[in-house]
């Protein structure tokens, strides 16, 4: 099974549970990104949360945006993740550790200086 990243985002654009990430015009609109990562089995080890801001180059060393990650599924523990911003400017990596179970998270980007941060 891949990993499944279905994006939730109300404001300007309105996105509610689609796969496809928001466009550049929809993302320019927003300040907070939601997206529900289902990681099935547990040999996923990788999602990338696309958010299409086009945030400047210097953003991942800010570790920006800014990352909100709870967990929605009935594992008994929480997943070791970790957050990779270098990617690129529209993109960030949310990586599980290949020895955790399968795990569903709720990740959520808040848009570096907006009024939702």
């Amino acid at each position: 099974m891949a990993v499944s990243v279905t994006y939730y985002i109300r404001g300007g654009a309105l996105i509610n549970g689609s796969t496809t990430p928001p466009t550049a015009s929809q993302a320019s609109q927003t300040v907070k990104q939601t997206a529900v990562v289902v990681f099935g089995v547990t040999a996923d080890v990788q999602a990338r949360f696309t958010h299409n801001w086009g945030l400047d180059i210097s953003a991942p060393g800010f570790f920006e945006p800014e990352v909100l990650i709870q967990q929605i599924s009935d594992t008994t523990a929480f997943p070791s993740l970790t957050i990779d911003w270098a990617l690129s400017t529209n993109v960030i990596t949310i990586n599980k550790a290949a020895s955790n179970a399968p795990v569903t998270v709720v990740v959520t980007l808040r848009k570096p200086h907006s009024s939702g941060q």
